[in-house]
């Protein structure tokens, strides 16, 4: 698809299209070819999909670590609470 198509069809501005695709570029997910004074780009579908499989490894992490974090807010307000309780009664 022509960067121009790419652009109205998303209603970005073509300065915001070109950065956003300077991005894509540089990380090895798209290649522009140029035909005359039209340039096409190409989505390259390898890359992408290895990106996504990391995603999902992360997005597991992700998922369980918030889990962890509130059981150890938990423990540590416990504990906090426990100390209180006996400065009070000392």
């Amino acid at each position: 698809m022509s960067i121009g198509k790419l652009a109205r069809a998303f209603s970005i501005k073509l300065p915001a299209e070109m950065e956003h695709l300077d991005v894509r570029g540089a990380a090895g997910l798209i290649i522009r070819s140029k035909k005359g004074r039209t340039v096409a780009v190409r989505l390259l579908p390898e890359p992408m999909a290895e990106a996504m499989n990391r995603l999902r490894q992360d997005e597991r992490l992700w998922s369980a670590s918030p889990d962890r974090l509130a059981a150890y807010a938990d423990a540590e307000e416990a504990e906090a609470g426990g100390a209180k309780t006996r400065e009070n009664t000392t």
